[in-house]
């Protein structure tokens, strides 16, 4: 990961002499020419999912208030301030699409932790312009990510990692008389210590973990978890008068997933993108029709098939065959889905972990044809069956009747031959 500073040199003498007081309370020894003001930091923002899914279409955003002043507590620290003029900071937002770039995770990375994983990165800017600093000193802020908490309400499939809440210090120092901002200092979670006085700041360390809640080191954003399963979905028929070249039709509906974008997994789906219609398919399902359907892509600017969640609710059609099925990657937790087919003439049975499951490739079609997208992926499907019983005592077979006409023909020639030996005999 290219390594970014986010923490500015900081001079220890200077800090010396300006800051190792109690808390003042107040400041007026210096006048407004001298104040000093801030300036705008980017602060970076992780988002990390699994290595099938897409990025979603997220926003997040983020509130910064006055922190908690603490006194120093020996000649190696110094005094904080609470934040002033926390009600003129600008806090931006942190923005992903579909086509933010990722990296691969790795196993003590600080972000993913995991080689299962991968990230996607966005910043947000704080910006501290508005703010007059008016004593040398740490002036200590909180930020907080909306909507993250005990209960995150972040979107679909979207949770926090570590502390939503981190603490953000500004060191001010006095130089000649002058006031100025030296450096911010972002920490992993919420101090209740004060600030070390040091030779220098220390940069961050890229790898120290940004998603542990008990770290109080550096950091230099926040981290997110986008949680997907895969849902795949299967046509099977059976029975004597069942037939395998019969499209029919699916219908997906997919609720509370706004913003994921699906990807159809072509190495674990088994369908035709180019159908040709024939003469057991429905005359509706036109060649045209079911080619519309099974070809869809949503986002050409992403490798495959693309199903872009853009509303609460997105239904989808799809037509299938004998031993066709298609998975999508993606689905948000939380996301609800509903798989429904147009069975017409068949008798219709959907999946379940008893009889009435069966496996195409390496997955077992097993689940509900509705239901919530947990932890695990969901495989369901519908069993076609048509049989009929073929009749018998209506119309005879051939062989029957040839056996019959064989045996009169037979008798008849007999009886003739027998007639004439009489007739000569006489």
């Amino acid at each position: 990961m290219k390594k970014k500073r986010f923490l500015t040199t900081l001079a220890a003498a200077a800090l010396a002499a300006s800051m190792l007081s109690a808390l003042p309370a107040s400041a007026a020894n210096y006048d407004s020419t001298k104040w000093a003001t801030g300036d705008s930091k980017t602060i970076k923002k992780y988002l990390v999912l699994d290595k099938k899914a897409n990025v979603p279409a997220a926003t997040f955003s983020y509130t910064i208030a006055a922190g908690t002043p603490v006194n120093y507590s020996g000649t190696d620290t110094v005094a904080a301030y609470a934040g002033v003029d926390a009600n003129k900071i600008t806090v931006g937002s942190a923005t992903f699409t579909s086509a933010s770039h990722t990296a691969n995770g790795a196993t003590g990375d600080g972000i993913t932790n995991s080689g299962d994983k991968k990230f996607a990165t966005s910043t947000f800017t704080v910006d501290f312009s508005e703010v007059k600093f008016k004593e040398p000193g740490v002036y200590r802020y909180v930020l907080t990510e909306t909507g993250a908490g005990t209960t995150d309400n972040l979107g679909a499939g979207i949770s926090h990692v570590g502390n939503y809440q981190k603490t953000l210090d500004v060191y001010v120092t006095d130089s000649n008389g002058m006031l100025s901002v030296s450096s911010y200092v972002l920490y992993n979670s919420l101090l209740t210590t004060p600030p070390q006085l040091a030779t220098e700041v220390v940069a961050l360390d890229e790898n120290v973990d940004r998603t542990d809640t008990a770290n109080t080191d550096k950091t230099d954003g926040f981290v997110n978890e986008y949680s997907s399963q895969s849902l795949s979905f299967a046509k099977r028929v059976t029975g004597n008068q069942g037939s395998k070249d019969k499209y029919f039709k699916f219908t997906v509906t997919i609720t509370n997933a706004l913003g994921a974008t699906l990807n159809i997994n072509g190495a674990k789906s088994n369908f035709e993108k180019n159908t040709t219609a024939n003469s057991a398919t429905a005359t509706t399902y036109t060649t045209a029709v079911m080619n519309a359907a099974n070809a869809i892509d949503q986002n050409a600017t992403l490798e495959g098939q693309q199903l872009v969640i853009d509303s609460n609710s997105k239904v989808y059609t799809f037509y299938l065959q004998d031993g066709q099925y298609i998975t999508l990657d993606g689905l948000p937790k939380g996301a609800t889905y509903a798989v429904s087919e147009a069975n017409e003439e068949y008798t219709s049975t959907v999946t379940d972990a008893n009889d009435n499951k069966f496996t195409y490739g390496t997955i077992e079609f097993k689940n509900a044809a509705s239901g919530t997208i947990g932890t695990a992926d969901v495989a369901t499907g519908f069993t076609n069956n048509k049989d009929g019983s073929i009749p018998t005592g209506v119309i005879l077979s051939i062989a029957g009747p040839a056996v019959v006409g064989l045996a009169v023909i037979g008798g008849l020639i007999f009886m003739i031959i027998k007639r004439k030996k009489e007739d000569s005999e006489d």
